[in-house]
């Protein structure tokens, strides 16, 4: 009877090794292509048949720039443009129709031009233009969990949609008859870049065991069952005796 007990604890614990559960990831990307102006994009909600959804990670990487600008002056005289701030917003929101949803990344960067030989005179009506301005780049990365808003958007067989809002702007520092009342500005730029996300889960259907390791468990669940029968033949032969 203890033998046969013994034989019982060990292949429960071959049922418990097989049924551990360990953390799965799955990791989509999203790409941007180039964007110049809002975007509405997608990627695929997490599988809850999968198992459960612990952790959501977003990493972000954002790169703009500005193909080519003009400003023009539409004051009542002539000024004089000693800079001109340049700047670019890109904002992410999920789950998102649009801007309705909730910003989780939002991209402001900006990058200052002077004009050769330090400023530039525009008369009323004159345009002056600027080309290839290069933003730094953007990497941002977010985590969010069970106790985040919105995580369960996340889950599901559908979609999580994703907005992009993306705009330039452009604002000149000068001098003269009425120069920070009326500018007109044209702007061409673009973004690209892509978002990762990165789903963290526990697993509910244990990985099939390695060949070695069903070799081995049954080995030893076979060796237990022989050792067992073998004490209980030499018991029985002591009592014939």
């Amino acid at each position: 009877m203890a033998d046969m007990k013994k034989i019982s604890i060990l292949t429960m614990l071959l049922l418990t090794t097989a049924l551990t559960s360990r953390a799965e990831v799955i990791v989509q990307t999203v790409d941007f292509g180039t964007i110049t102006g809002d975007t509405q994009l997608y990627f695929s909600q997490f599988n809850t048949a999968l198992g459960t959804l612990t952790d959501v990670t977003l990493s972000w990487t954002v790169n703009s720039s500005i193909s080519t600008a003009s400003i023009t002056n539409q004051n009542t005289g002539t000024v004089t443009v000693t800079r001109i701030t340049f700047t670019n917003t890109v904002e992410g929101y999920v789950p998102s129709i649009g801007t309705d949803g909730d910003l989780v990344a939002e991209v402001l960067k900006s990058k200052s031009h002077t004009p050769p030989g330090g400023t530039v005179t525009l008369t009323q009506g004159q345009s002056y233009t600027v080309n290839n301005i290069v933003f730094s780049g953007f990497t941002q990365e977010d985590n969010y969990t069970s106790a985040d808003a919105n995580f369960d958007s996340f889950k599901g067989t559908g979609d999580v949609p994703l907005y992009l809002a993306n705009t330039f702007g452009a604002t000149p520092t000068a001098s003269g008859s009425g120069s920070t009342t009326s500018w007109l500005t044209s702007i061409t730029g673009s973004s690209t870049g892509s978002l990762e996300v990165t789903y963290t889960y526990s697993a509910t259907i244990a990985p099939v065991p390695e060949p070695p390791s069903i070799i081995l468990g049954c080995g030893g669940l076979l060796f237990m069952t022989a050792f067992a029968f073998k004490q209980r033949r030499k018991s029985a032969t002591s009592a014939l005796a």
